[in-house]
C-alpha cells in the first residue's frame, strides 16, 4: 500500500482527512463559489489547481476580497495563504512526491498534490 509523507513528516494514507496548504494564484468570481487558483508549496509552477473557495479555509485578508471561505471569511488577494480541504482517495508513489489524489470537502471536486504539500491529523 502507497503512503506519502505530509509536510510535517508524519504519515498520509487514503481516507485521511488533509488539509492542502497553498498561496493565492488568482481569484475568478465572488462569493463562496469563486473559483480560486492556488499553488501547493511543494509543487511546481504546472503544480497549481482550482477549487472553489468554500472548500478552503482562510485568514480574512481584506473585507472586500472577492472569495468568502468554508467559515465566512473573505480572501482573495494573490499571496493569501490557504487550506484546502479534503479526504484522500488515492496515492501514487511515496514519500514527500508521492502524488495524492485528494477529494475536496464543499464541492467534492478531485485534485492531485504532492503529499509534501498537505498536514493531516496523523
Amino acid at each position: 500500500m502507497a503512503t506519502g509523507i505530509n509536510i510535517n513528516g508524519k504519515t498520509v494514507s487514503v481516507n485521511d482527512s488533509v488539509s492542502i496548504l497553498g498561496k493565492v494564484v488568482s481569484v475568478s468570481g465572488t462569493g463562496s463559489l469563486a473559483t480560486v487558483t492556488v499553488q501547493p508549496p511543494t509543487a511546481p509552477a504546472s503544480g497549481q489547481f482550482n477549487a472553489k473557495a468554500n472548500d478552503m479555509s482562510a485568514v480574512q485578508t481584506d473585507p472586500a476580497s472577492p472569495a468568502i471561505s468554508i467559515w465566512g471569511k473573505a480572501f482573495g488577494t494573490a499571496g493569501d495563504d490557504v487550506s484546502v480541504l479534503g479526504v484522500v482517495t488515492a496515492i501514487t508513489g511515496s514519500g514527500q512526491n508521492a502524488s495524492l489524489t485528494v477529494t475536496l470537502k464543499t464541492s467534492g471536486a478531485s485534485v492531485t498534490v504532492p503529499a509534501g504539500s498537505v498536514n493531516s491529523a496523523t
